[in-house]
């Protein structure tokens, strides 16, 4: 039997240390092996499901329907995965006036492979995203006759601008239009069609949310048709129609249903209305499938002076003028 002493006291103290370093440092390595396991699983799962880019497509068309001359950039930033499975990206949210787009805001997107996902949007320095407003131009419940919510002063503003500067004006209509029939008039000026609010069956297919009421003015939340968006199957985005005319009018009004009947076949009911905001989208597929792309307004940019043409227009109401920049316009640049 070994006599116990100092040195074999050290020795024994010297092993214990180096064994329990080994375990811990294989604990260590373990847990680190088991980490990048779990990221790389959780990171092939949202590749799979290709969920970044899949949210950021149809974010950028919620925003595009709801927000009248609103759109996201294609370019976007993410973060890295995290290891609950969050992710977060942004993009730039883009309004046109003239041919050129300015940044008014910015988009968030907070996408969980656990839980509902979040979008939201930003505009530092205003009060709304867009103030523009459109009035029905009949009470389906009455068949009363409405106007337009018109802002003070807008024919005088614009006769006041000079030759070298391009705007942005938002009109209701005294009746409601086929798109085709308002894009065929508009056709006539020297201007850009951007986005067109749409009818679909409000008061009398559904009733809608948040509606505003006034002595002649009956509202309801946006939607409309702007120049249409396709993607491929991973979610990229493959063709952007930046304006509706003649040419372009039925390619996104098409577009338009394809991309509402995508997410009424393959996503759940709280996607579409929880997470991107659009209430009722059944009822306003149907609608739109059934009876055509039925407007009551449009927001239009172009030179002031061609703007101003609008004013003798018997049909126009409500009129909003939006920004101003100076000319940064050319008429054949589609």
């Amino acid at each position: 039997m070994t006599e116990w002493n100092k040195d074999l006291e050290k020795r024994i103290l010297m092993r214990s240390r180096f064994t329990l370093t080994f375990r811990i440092l294989r604990i260590l390595l373990l847990v680190f092996l088991i980490y990048c396991g779990y990221m790389f699983l959780i990171n092939i799962i949202a590749d799979k499901l290709n969920m970044t880019r899949e949210n950021a497509y149809y974010t950028k068309l919620a925003t595009e329907w709801t927000v009248p001359n609103v759109r996201g950039d294609s370019r976007f930033e993410k973060e890295e995965l995290t290891f609950f499975g969050t992710q977060k990206l942004s993009y730039n949210v883009l309004k046109r006036v003239g041919n050129d787009e300015k940044v008014i805001g910015q988009a968030t997107v907070v996408n969980r492979l656990a839980s509902p996902s979040t979008f939201s949007l930003s505009h530092p320095g205003q009060k709304q995203l867009n103030e523009f407003s459109f009035s029905l131009p009949i009470d389906p419940h009455t068949g009363r006759k409405l106007g337009g919510n018109a802002w003070p002063n807008v024919w005088e503003t614009l006769s006041m601008l000079p030759e070298g500067t391009v705007g942005e004006l938002a009109f209701s209509t005294t009746s409601f239009m086929e798109s085709k029939q308002l894009i065929d008039f508009l056709g006539k000026y020297d201007l850009h069609t951007l986005w067109m609010p749409l009818y679909t069956g409000e008061f009398v297919d559904y009733d809608p949310y948040l509606t505003s009421r006034g002595d002649n003015l009956l509202m309801v939340p946006h939607f409309g048709l702007s120049g249409g968006n396709d993607r491929n199957e991973n979610f990229h985005e493959s063709l952007q129609i930046l304006w509706l005319d003649q040419e372009s009018l039925s390619e996104s009004e098409e577009l338009m249903l394809k991309n509402m009947e995508y997410l009424l076949t393959n996503k759940s009911k709280g996607y579409y209305e929880q997470f991107l905001g659009l209430g009722h989208l059944e009822q306003k597929y149907e609608y739109l499938k059934n009876n055509g792309f039925i407007v009551y307004g449009a927001v239009v940019t172009g030179p002031v002076k061609e703007l101003l043409k609008l004013q003798d227009v018997s049909f126009i109401q409500g009129e909003q003028l939006g920004e101003v920049e100076l000319w940064n316009w050319q008429r054949d640049n589609k």
